[in-house]
Order: structure tokens, then sequence, then C-alpha cells
């Protein structure tokens, strides 16, 4: 049995504000259709953040956009930038768009870990207490937005460190 991320863990681009169409930068050589700085919306981003050509993504040289999985990032950070800024016009104030903006890729970086910690745990034969690491790191979920480089690289270094026996263990 293939073991399989929670929904915490999965894009849902209906939950979130088209932040992995904003934020990054793209590049066409990597299946993006054209050049685009980071922090610049995608010309194809609608103003209802959803993608004008979503159905037409790989015929329009967009393989980048179908291979990119945001791991559920987009929509737990715009869930807390909803809880944390209020009001019904938290998405056009300027300090919501710096704070998504410095936020989303350390977010991203953080549920890379927390999905490669979860998928891990379920291996037969996975080392014990990667579970709890998981379970420890997803408590901390409400302060990734704000944690300093130390901090994710501190957590970095702890995931890597359990993750390490896998990486001897032949019948993985």
């Amino acid at each position: 049995m293939t073991p399989t991320l929670p929904a915490s863990l999965r894009a849902d681009c209906s939950q979130c504000v088209g932040l992995c169409c904003l934020v990054p930068p793209f590049d066409a050589e990597q299946g993006f259709g054209f050049d685009k700085p980071a922090e610049t919306p995608c010309q194809h981003l609608c103003a209802d953040h959803r993608c004008a050509i979503h159905d037409d993504l790989i015929e329009r040289g967009f393989s980048g956009c179908v291979a990119f999985d945001c791991l559920g990032a987009g929509q737990r950070l715009t869930a807390q930038a909803q809880a944390r800024f209020g009001s019904a016009q938290w998405r056009e104030r300027p300090e919501v768009a710096r704070w998504l903006m410095a936020a989303y890729p350390r977010m991203r970086r953080v549920q890379e870990l927390l999905a490669t910690l979860t998928l891990a745990a379920a291996l037969p034969g996975s080392p014990g207490g990667l579970s709890e690491l998981a379970a420890q790191l997803a408590a901390e979920a409400p302060n990734w937005p704000t944690w300093s480089p130390e901090h994710e690289a501190t957590w970095r270094d702890r995931v890597r460190t359990a993750l390490a026996p896998l990486a001897d263990n032949q019948s993985i």
C-alpha cells in the first residue's frame, strides 16, 4: 500500500489566493510558458485568484504549473492570513501582501518537511519517532510564517537526522 498525504498536506486551490501564481519566479525553460519575476502575478491569474488557462496548461506550455505542488502551503497560509488580519478587505491591504510574500516560501518548505516526515513514518520499517516529530512540527504551524531562518534550519536538520536511518536501510 502506497502511503498518502492527509488533506492538510495536499493543495486545495479553492482555499488559496493564488500564492503559487504570485510569489515564486517562473522560468520558461522549466515549463512555465514565460519568465516571470518573483512577487509578480502571473498574467493568467484572475481577480478571483484562479487561473484563466487552467484547463489548457500543458497545451500552452505550462507543464511546470501542472507538476508544481504546494503541499497545502497556499491554503494554510491563506487561512492564517485571514485569521491574523481579519476583516472583509484583508486581501487588499498592503501589509497583508508583504506578509504573504515573505511567508509563502518558508511555508512551502516547511510543508515539504512535514509531508516527508508523514510519508516516511508510514513506510514499513521506518525509524521510530517520525510520527511524533511530525506532530511536533505540525503543532508549530501557526508560527511558521514568522520563523527565523535559523529556526527553519534547525528543523531541517532535525528532519534530516530523523530520516538518515532510511538512507541506510536497503529494504525500504
